[in-house]
């Protein structure tokens, strides 16, 4: 029954092991082999590890530049035909090295030391569509980023410059570095039974583990690469599909609850899952939906955490509609009025309630009746809606009816879209039910840190309450130590 402001903090390194999955093939130095005359004129990457889950942090450093006073370093990468990047200034040491996890950014796409920055502040690559953002769809292969070294202060226009050939004279190395959601040691198992859609992580062997069930929000089918990762940490989570996906019904509006409630039976009846109750997660619709079941499955769900949710029924919101019926009799007041269109952006986060006494308190759900331990993340500068203010009054509601089974993380700057660590800020997406591009707020040097926190936090909070077992934190591997040095260009 608290509630945290959450300030900046800092990162644990990991070593990991070097992925087994094939890659493309590029030139590369073993530690421990004799080097020539020619190697050693060369710039040297080094990053450990070379292959890591997607929520650890990695070291890049660049070796052999003291020839030159500035260097830019760039990260690179595609997913499904959409580009990302991210770059920065640095100034060599006086060693001839850049270190990014020591050494300040002075201009590019942050500023500061920023271990992670060159990945929480990729941006859509220029000509890439408004609103584009980076999801990972096949989970059993890994996202593949792109790092090189330039010669001098580089900026976009040079990357998207037509004269190639003076881009290239200016690299002096690269290198690509593997990040996974999904490990060797997890199943993933495609689930039709059945209504159920969706697909479940669970580490290899029998069982049972902790269980947990994982929405997203408005953009229908399923979407795996938080329940891949789960499944890392020793959880057997279903990324649970409930609209536009395969037979499921198309309208979101038209989403009854009984479907939820047949896949915690089902979840609970699951040989691999623990019987004594689940965890549920979602964010945005999936968010509400994820408070409603709490309420409706009293027991059976043991802790929900509620991203940037509500725990009011607003409308066409999901939750509405619970054995072909509709659960409240009163629906959140909106201003449609209030909506703010600019260069084909808008802005929704006035068209709810803004202010406590905007809010019709009568439309929120009844949080007593669950048994469940909840856990409210918000960021504060969310432009989807007010969800901290809708949090903090369910959890003073809770309190009302006598409750403490509440505890609420807000984060200055966070945006809508809170996900786990490292994943760039989506402050700009596409909204597939309203077919435009919504401002989701956030600023990257802040929701970097609420993802980051609010992922351990989460974590902490499925085990405490849901239960735990063995991680399984093994990328695809051949065997062997993390760190490996890529040269391209002699000095």
């Amino acid at each position: 029954m608290a509630s945290i402001n959450i300030a900046r903090k800092s990162c644990i390194f990991y070593r990991m092991s070097r992925p087994s999955r094939p890659r493309p093939s590029r030139p590369f130095l073993v530690f421990g082999r004799p080097t020539s005359s020619v190697e050693r004129k060369m710039a040297k990457f080094i990053v450990t590890p070379s292959a890591s889950f997607i929520d650890e942090t990695i070291s890049v450093c660049v070796y052999g530049v003291h020839k030159f006073p500035n260097v830019t370093i760039r990260a690179f990468v595609e997913e499904m035909g959409r580009t990302f990047e991210a770059y920065a200034h640095f100034i060599p040491d006086v060693n001839g090295a850049v270190k990014v996890d020591s050494h300040p950014s002075i201009g590019g796409s942050f500023k500061g030391i920023m271990p992670m920055g060159l990945f929480t502040h990729m941006q859509p690559s220029t000509g890439q569509k408004a609103g584009t953002r980076l999801v990972k769809k096949d989970v059993t292969t890994p996202l593949l980023f792109h790092l090189t070294a330039y010669k001098g202060f580089l900026s976009t226009d040079d990357f998207n410059s037509s004269n190639i050939e003076s881009l290239t004279q200016s690299v002096l190395g690269k290198t690509t570095v593997e990040r996974w959601y999904m490990g060797k040691d997890v199943d993933r198992i495609e689930v039709r039974s059945g209504n159920i859609r969706g697909t479940l992580f669970k580490p290899k062997g029998k069982g049972p583990f902790p269980g947990i069930i994982d929405l997203f929000g408005a953009s229908g089918g399923v979407t795996e690469f938080r329940s891949s990762l789960f499944a890392t940490h020793g959880f057997a989570s279903l990324a649970l599909a409930y609209f536009a996906y395969e037979d499921l019904i198309t309208d979101i509006k038209q989403v009854d609850m009984v479907y939820f409630e047949e896949a915690v039976d089902w979840m609970l009846n699951n040989q691999f899952v623990m019987d004594s109750g689940i965890g549920v997660i979602g964010v945005s619709a999936g968010a509400q939906i994820v408070v409603k079941l709490s309420i409706i499955c009293g027991p059976k769900i043991k802790a929900c955490v509620c991203i940037n949710g509500s725990p009011f029924y607003t409308e066409g919101g999901t939750g509405n509609l619970y054995k072909g019926k509709q659960s409240a009799n009163y629906i959140m007041n909106v201003f449609p009025d209030r909506v703010a269109t600019k260069d084909d952006i808008i802005d929704i986060s006035r068209f709810w309630p803004c202010k406590r006494e905007d809010i019709d308190h009568s439309t929120i759900m009844n949080l007593e009746d669950a048994t469940c331990q909840f856990l409210f993340i918000n960021g504060l500068d969310d432009k989807s809606w007010s969800s901290d203010l809708f949090s903090k009054l369910g959890c003073e509601y809770l309190k009302e009816h006598g409750k403490d089974n509440w505890k609420i993380l807000s984060y200055p700057g966070a945006g809508h879209l809170i996900e786990p660590p490292y994943a760039p800020l989506c402050s700009l997406c596409y909204h597939k039910l309203v077919s435009v591009v919504v401002n989701y707020g956030g600023y990257p040097d802040e929701h970097s840190v609420a993802q980051e926190d609010s992922w351990e936090k989460t974590l902490a909070f499925f085990k405490e309450h849901v239960g735990e077992s063995d991680h399984v934190r093994s990328v695809p591997s051949f065997g062997g130590i993390g760190a490996i040095m890529v040269q391209l260009s002699k000095l």
